[in-house]
């Protein structure tokens, strides 16, 4: 043992004798002899005091330690560190310094803890007990505070001084790849003025016999007028469908001259797409190694433009070109299937289920396209096959996304369809309840009001008006809430409505419900229609049931007038029809 060793246990040793004869000496001081109240509260208080100590001890706070009668033990683990401590040079002497230093400050603080009050052994304690709690207590507000961050309310200015700053810098810095969203205002602007044109076009189809133009007009309207009741959605999807074709049109861009090919990109961006159709069509044309590619764009832009013709064919073509791509096959069976093409539909779709089987991969694909097999497959009357691509279908989305899965409520909207188109109504209503409680708790409202209109259409079928009636309330607020309602169905809607209402009596909440489906059929189709001179009839009757003659007068009187100049309008019409032929 070297010699700092030996003079640090010298010094520990003298610090005890120190202390020993400190204590000794203190135990002969004439002590004052308290009455039996003051012993009973100062045993009390010591007590109090070991509690609070003892308290403390387990705290996970190292300063508490420092404190009191600790400092002796503090000392001895001071000793038995130097003991086992292995460093050496320097450090031995300034830890007998510290031991030595540390051990005159314990004496002075028990001298003064015995000529000072009782009640001071306890008030550190109290202190550093307060104290830790304190901070336990604030730490909750800590997590408060890390969570208003998160949600930017304390930063908020800062948050919009980084947006400006982003918005402020030079657009190329910004964004490498030009927007090709258009305003959604735009874009319903558009579909408006797309609607009105269709409509002029359907008049003159029906005007002229052209039975297959007007079927074609008709599928586009219902597409144009569902885009318009389901805006942000809609919107959506034609911004993907120009964002693929600004990246189509870059990978031909070494192809393309380069006034066709600045003229497409900004026919992409401005959204009146009918030069990048040509442009893509030339590529077709030219048979490229990626006409295919051309050729499915062209048809994607067509169809977002309400031009299924156009749309069709081109998405053949790239069908032609490439039959193994998913992407194609499906395009072009969807819509030839909303054309009523089903036969193209159910090739499609079956090359479609095979490719993807071939290719492996995504499970959830080939889930989906034996969906659309297996309907299209219904549609065309192969019952069997469509019930066996349904179940497995159906498993492996189940599997997949489980069983509230908004791609499931569209698997048990077909079936409701397909079941109730062959006359079992009764088999209809289990899938259709199934696909609504499915819908019930998602947000994906596009299929909701079709599942709505079906259920309660099928109880009507069933005479369980009572049943149907809260399914057509849901139905007629579904529709109010969206930013296009399609008057003609909303009109439609509020008069089924009205009917299921009569049909069980409640008369005055059906005279409501028609006077509703009046004002919207006065708004869409003019005060004189037929639409509006038979809604008029049953108004005419409701008010007799409920002894409101002149009411009932006064609407009869009206549908007379408005069906009078019906027959005189067609009489005129076919008068001059037979002239024109003379």
């Amino acid at each position: 043992m070297n010699n700092s060793i030996v003079l640090a246990l010298a010094a520990v040793v003298l610090v005890f004798l120190l202390i020993l004869l400190k204590k000794s000496s203190a135990k002969k001081i004439p002590p004052v002899v308290p009455s039996e109240e003051e012993e009973a509260t100062s045993l009390q208080e010591e007590g109090s005091a070991d509690d609070e100590l003892l308290s403390e001890v387990e705290l996970p706070e190292e300063d508490a330690e420092d404190e009191g009668g600790l400092a002796l033990d503090e000392e001895a683990d001071k000793l038995e560190e130097a003991e086992e401590d292995d460093a050496p040079g320097e450090a031995e002497p300034e830890l007998a310094q510290d031991v030595k230093e540390e051990g005159e400050s314990a004496l002075e603080e028990e001298a003064e803890e015995l000529e000072g009050p009782e009640e001071d052994e306890i008030s550190v304690p109290e202190e550093a007990t307060a104290e830790a709690e304190l901070e336990l207590d604030e730490a909750p507000d800590v997590e408060d505070e890390i969570s208003e961050e998160l949600e930017f309310d304390d930063d908020e200015a800062a948050e919009a001084e980084a947006v400006d700053e982003l918005d402020e810098l030079p657009e190329d810095e910004v964004v490498e790849e030009p927007e090709v969203s258009l305003p959604v205002e735009t874009f319903e602007q558009r579909l408006f003025t797309r609607k009105d044109d269709h409509l002029a076009a359907l008049a003159e189809a029906i005007e002229k016999n052209d039975e297959s133009t007007r079927e074609r007009l008709q599928v586009e309207l219902v597409a144009i007028t569902e885009g318009l009741s389901f805006l942000d959605q809609s919107h959506g999807q034609e911004t993907a469908y120009r964002t693929s074709a600004s990246e189509a049109l870059e990978l031909l861009k070494d192809e393309l001259d380069s006034s066709d090919y600045d003229e497409a990109r900004e026919s992409i961006l401005s959204g009146e797409t009918v030069r990048a159709e040509e442009v893509f069509d030339s590529v077709v044309q030219k048979g490229s190694s990626h006409a295919a590619l051309a050729a499915y764009q062209s048809g994607c832009l067509a169809e977002c433009r309400t031009d299924f013709t156009k749309a069709m064919d081109s998405l053949e073509k790239a069908v032609e070109l490439e039959g193994d791509n998913p992407d194609f096959l499906r395009s072009a069976a969807l819509l030839a299937r909303k054309l009523y093409k089903h036969t193209k539909a159910l090739n499609w779709f079956t090359s479609l289920e095979k490719v993807l089987e071939k290719k492996g991969g995504d499970a959830l694909e080939l889930a989906l396209a034996r969906r659309e097999l297996a309907y299209t497959s219904a549609l065309v009357g192969r019952h069997k096959e469509a019930g066996a691509l349904y179940k497995k279908s159906m498993v492996s989305l189940t599997k997949l996304r489980g069983q509230d899965d908004p791609e499931l409520a569209v698997c048990w909207l077909q079936i409701g369809k397909l079941q109730e188109a062959l006359g079992q109504y009764d088999k209809a209503e289990d899938p259709y309840k199934k696909a609504l409680a499915i819908m019930d708790k998602t947000e994906g409202k596009s299929v909701t009001g079709e599942i709505l209109s079906k259920m309660a259409g099928l109880y009507m079928e069933l005479e369980r008006e009572q049943e149907a009636i809260p399914l057509f309330e849901r139905l007629c607020a579904f529709k109010e809430e969206s930013p296009n309602p399609d008057k003609a169905t909303l009109a439609m809607a509020y008069s089924d409505l009205a009917e299921a209402y009569r049909v069980t009596g409640k008369y005055p909440e059906s005279e409501e419900k028609y006077l509703r489906a009046l004002a919207i059929t006065e708004e869409l189709r003019g005060k004189d229609h037929a639409a509006v001179g038979s809604l008029l009839q049953e108004l005419t009757q409701l008010c007799d049931r409920q002894g409101k003659k002149e009411e009932a007068e006064a609407h009869r009187e009206r549908a007379a007038a408005i069906f009078q100049k019906v027959m005189d309008e067609q009489e005129a019409a076919g008068q001059e029809s037979d002239d024109l032929k003379l």
